[in-house]
């Protein structure tokens, strides 16, 4: 699939992109949305990862001396049709996080395994917690390596 194709199918698959162009960042390795300005002069804009199996998107946010995270959004993701596996969402008070890599990462890692942990419970299934986040932590570095293939 080509990168122009890829770009096309998310913005019509994932709910939370529809209708918005996206750019690549190389350096982030993620997609980008064009940035609107808020009237306290903060930029805000969503970055997006892609698998043949997840999405991420997070909510982002660049203000005069940092770049702030205010969610993170992951989804189930079958190449056509994204459902929402789970929210998180930053800011506030007593709640900022300044965007970091690591910090994101960790935090799609969480999602996935509390997600899939969920899932077992419901199916009746009992999965050590250490094996569920070993695969939710492959599924997330397989997601950020599929996203430096197409890009």
């Amino acid at each position: 699939m080509t990168n122009s194709a890829l770009i096309q199918l998310a913005s019509k698959a994932l709910p939370a992109l529809s209708g918005v162009a996206l750019t690549y960042n190389a350096k982030h390795n993620l997609y980008l949305t064009t940035g609107y300005t808020s009237a306290s002069n903060n930029t805000y804009f969503k970055g997006v990862r892609f698998s043949p199996r997840l999405a991420v998107h997070y909510d982002i946010g660049q203000g005069y001396a940092y770049t702030f995270l205010n969610g993170i959004t992951l989804y189930a993701w079958d190449g056509t049709k994204a459902s929402m596996i789970g929210r998180r969402f930053y800011g506030g008070f007593d709640n900022w996080r300044t965007f970091s890599e690591t910090f994101a990462r960790n935090e799609a890692i969480e999602i996935l395994k509390e997600y899939l942990l969920g899932q077992a419970k419901i199916s009746g299934q009992t999965i050590p917690e250490h094996q569920v986040l070993s695969f939710s932590r492959q599924m997330v570095e397989e997601m950020e390596n599929y996203q430096k293939q197409i890009a």
